[in-house]
């Protein structure tokens, strides 16, 4: 019996440490409170942030406008782009700015649902701003993001619909008449 007491005490010995060893190391692991305050460094694009820290945050529950192939364009004779000094501003660009006013450079509070990572490895998460407002809500309700729900990825369905409403209800961007 003392035997049996001894193993089992030098076996949860050399347990612990190697799991607690190991949640340290799997990111899939990792505790959210990491992620309660941190700077955005740089808005990739509409849906894509780069944090900080260097992880990469693609945002659950929309599709970012993307900026459209170059068709042909016209070159000098050294082969600079030439401009056609149209004064519109595309609407990803638009898009992107619009994006970055909102985030880059602020700290936020990641939150996360079901899914802890995209295929790509990057961190899938909901964006509080400073001010308390969902970022993936804002860009739906601006029209700069399609609403694009993924289960199980559901925590703020209800939010991120409500806020495509609103757009489509104005028209606004992706949502009206582009």
């Amino acid at each position: 019996m003392i035997k049996k007491i001894i193993f089992f005490l030098v076996l949860s010995a050399m347990i612990i440490p190697i799991g607690a060893q190991a949640q340290s190391l799997n990111p899939l692991l990792e505790s959210s409170v990491k992620y309660r305050d941190i700077r955005v460094e740089r808005a990739l694009a509409v849906d894509f942030l780069l944090m900080e820290n260097g992880d990469k945050v693609t945002l659950i529950g929309i599709q970012g406008a993307r900026s459209p192939r170059m068709k042909d364009v016209r070159r000098d004779e050294h082969g600079f782009i030439i401009s056609d000094d149209n004064p519109v501003v595309p609407f990803e660009d638009e898009a992107i700015r619009s994006t970055r006013g909102l985030c880059e450079g602020r700290m936020v509070h990641l939150e996360f649902d079901t899914q802890r990572r995209a295929n790509d490895g990057s961190l899938l998460a909901y964006v509080i701003l400073p001010d308390g407002r969902l970022l993936n809500a804002e860009l739906v309700r601006a029209g700069y993001a399609a609403l694009k729900l993924t289960p199980p990825n559901m925590k703020y369905a209800d939010k991120l619909r409500e806020a495509y409403q609103e757009a489509r209800h104005e028209m606004r961007g992706l949502q009206g008449e582009w």
